[in-house]
């Protein structure tokens, strides 16, 4: 979190939601780490109008993302969500503030990615600044509260959606399998994961997403983040000045792009559909031990 700020220190941004989950009854040490992140807001020293969200209990990941994200919006209409291990680029809010304001009114645009992980020769028009994809970053992103009061925490939709359906939106059966894998692990509480009820929200409303086309922000969870578990096998690209341009570039789909993030980062492949089907085990195994 001091890493967070400390980047966010030079942007000065007027308004912050600071938001804290609690302390695991399990685990003695939380309450005294909690403490110590709740104290980080002291290191805010710019001129800023800051609001707290701060939990006496432990709600889990995917119940306080979603608590604070509902939060925000609910104040504000709008929301900037910015994990603790992110470190913002020069260029970050400018990017997603002015895409808020951008897309406010169409409806169809309901998520900005902040940051990119495809490489630039993966990418079919890399010197426009934007494209539209079908697949949310989930570390540093913008919403709509227009868009999130669709949030289908019970996974409906994906529970009930076909390899045909879901084919039709990723394009593949293998894609579809590895949707149906992951949708069903997060539906029986094998994962705990917002990012994935948010994805299916997003596709059964056949909503789009904007992406950057160079990267604005950098993440350390990857390496070190409270919840990663497995090990990713891309390599992170450098934070880069990006043209941000208000009016007059129009963006489409860059299915290149969308096919780089689907097989290396998204898995949605014969090995990653059959991987998948090990590490479904592995999480029920580790469910029922309650580990």
């Amino acid at each position: 979190m001091r890493g967070l700020i400390q980047s966010l220190a030079p942007l000065k941004p007027k308004l912050i939601l600071f938001s804290v989950d609690g302390p695991k009854t399990n685990r003695p040490r939380d309450a005294e780490l909690v403490r110590q992140t709740q104290e980080l807001i002291n290191e805010i020293t710019w001129d800023a109008e800051i609001y707290t969200r701060f939990r006496d209990c432990n709600l889990g990941l995917r119940r306080a993302v979603v608590d604070a994200v509902t939060w925000a919006n609910s104040d504000f209409g709008k929301v900037i969500v910015l994990e603790d291990d992110v470190r913002a680029g020069p260029q970050l809010l400018g990017f997603l503030n002015n895409n808020l304001e951008k897309y406010e009114n169409q409806r169809e645009i309901a998520h900005i990615n902040g940051y990119n992980l495809v490489p630039a020769n993966h990418i079919t028009k890399p010197q426009v600044g934007s494209r539209l994809s079908i697949y949310i970053e989930s570390y540093a992103w913008a919403t709509w509260e227009r868009a999130w009061r669709n949030y289908d925490d019970d996974l409906v939709w994906a529970k009930n959606a076909s390899i045909d359906e879901l084919k039709s939106i990723c394009g593949t059966r293998f894609g579809a399998l590895k949707w149906k894998q992951n949708f069903r692990n997060a539906a029986a509480g094998r994962i705990d994961t917002w990012a994935y009820r948010w994805l299916a929200t997003i596709w059964s409303n056949r909503f789009k997403i904007v992406s950057p086309n160079l990267n604005i922000s950098s993440y350390n969870g990857r390496t070190d983040g409270t919840h990663t578990f497995f090990k990713v096998r891309y390599r992170e690209q450098d934070v880069k000045q990006l043209e941000i341009k208000k009016d007059g570039e129009v963006i489409t789909f860059d299915n290149l792009a969308d096919s780089w993030l689907k097989r290396y980062v998204f898995k949605e492949t014969v090995t990653g559909v059959t991987n998948g089907f090990v590490i479904s085990e592995l999480l029920k195994i580790k469910k029922a031990l309650n580990l």
